[in-house]
């Protein structure tokens, strides 16, 4: 179980009037709710949040279903037919699709695009026919363009609470799969550290101690991301979830990263997992993703009001002396992220859209199918990431 913190770092984020409440702090400087686009691309943030260095990249996924085992036992479906989805982020301030230049590759019935144009999500549902299938295989593609992120750290801690979220971000307060934010672990955890304040303090500086409370609680990670087949082939994201994670103090960064929201969830504070892929090709940088390859790979955003998404990555942020940090100043892989722009992602769920199965370990596609049901360990199934760059781009 966590062990809960003497709640002394969220007292110093609070105002100096210790009596303050959520009006008396600074409000948002005008122009937060209706800012000027920044570039011509859509689903840009609001200041104090900011996007640039764009990329051009080709992303997707190449995947195979198979039953598991070298013998043969009859066809991976029957009949009945079914789908296969794969996810894919849309409209989102740090990654824009274009799917004009959707490219597929497959041996199912055909696919449809669900989700309006300018959804912040789309879905690609592949139809799986009516007939007997020894194995599925998918292979789609399609032009992004990615951004590097920052934010103005004094201006951000100034945004007081909301009286209501928008629609857009409450649906990320609820708890959801592999993170349970509503388990007493979760809550009862960030009202030791907030000593009930919390909706005294500005949003940005009470999310900050609270990934940063979160992290140092682990006392192992475990740095394998996704689950490899002996030969290198992926298999999905390496993740138990928050709340086993959180028992244990021992995680994947996939886990860390579901605790994280989990207590910014428990907060009140909508947040999201962020799963997608890293361009390791020429690095330069000190992230702990591989170099000279694409690597699947997860981080998280929560929601600043009036302005859009603060992406953060708790997995990256380990192991750079947070206790001593003030959170006032800036903290690398918080909020300004210069290789954003080296990141793609294809959705904000590990179980996209609570719709079908994935055979073992999500990576961001799910299926049904209609005529039989697995038990564990029946069904194989190999994902590639597909990120081609194209370099920088201008307006």
């Amino acid at each position: 179980m966590i062990q809960l913190a003497i709640p002394i770092a969220m007292s110093l984020l609070l105002a100096d009037d210790p009596t303050a409440t959520p009006q008396d702090q600074p409000k948002a400087p005008e122009g937060v709710s209706a800012p000027v686009p920044t570039d011509p691309w859509p689903a840009w943030p609001a200041p104090p949040i900011y996007r640039g260095n764009p990329r051009g990249y080709t992303t997707g996924l190449d995947l195979t279903v198979s039953l598991a085992g070298d013998g043969w036992q009859g066809p991976l479906i029957d009949a009945g037919g079914g789908t296969l989805t794969i996810g894919l982020v849309n409209r989102d301030p740090f990654c824009v699709a274009d799917l004009r230049g959707l490219e597929t590759r497959h041996n199912l019935e055909g696919f449809q695009i669900e989700g309006d144009f300018d959804a912040a999500e789309r879905r690609l549902v592949f139809r799986v026919p009516d007939q007997a299938m020894v194995g599925l295989t998918v292979r789609a593609s399609w032009p992004v363009i990615s951004f590097s992120s920052r934010i103005d750290e004094p201006v951000a801690a100034t945004i007081t609470w909301p009286r209501q979220w928008p629609e857009e971000a409450s649906r990320f307060l609820a708890p959801s799969a592999y993170i349970e934010s509503d388990d007493p672990i979760f809550t009862d955890f960030v009202a030791k550290i907030s000593n009930g304040r919390i909706r005294r303090t500005p949003i940005y500086l009470a999310a900050k101690d609270l990934v940063r409370r979160t992290i140092m609680e682990f006392r192992v990670i475990n740095g394998t991301t996704m689950v490899m087949e002996g030969d290198g082939f992926v298999r999905g994201y390496n993740v138990r979830g928050a709340r086993i994670a959180t028992q244990e103090l021992a995680a994947t960064p996939a886990d860390l990263t579901c605790a994280c929201i989990a207590v910014l969830r428990a907060a009140g504070i909508p947040a999201r997992p962020v799963i997608g892929m890293d361009l390791g090709e020429d690095r330069k940088d000190k992230s702990k993703l591989p170099r000279g390859r694409t690597s699947m790979c997860v981080w998280a955003e929560f929601h600043l009001p009036g302005a859009g998404w603060v992406p953060f990555d708790p997995w990256q942020m380990r192991g750079q002396g947070l206790s001593h940090k003030p959170v006032r100043d800036a903290w690398r892989w918080f909020g300004s992220i210069d290789d954003m722009n080296r990141r793609v992602a294809l959705g904000y769920d590990f179980a996209p859209y609570a719709f079908g199965v994935t055979p073992d370990w999500p990576a961001g596609w799910s299926w049904r199918v209609n005529s039989r049901s697995f038990i564990p360990g029946q069904v194989t199934n190999v994902v590639s990431p597909i990120l081609v760059s194209k370099g920088p781009i201008r307006p």
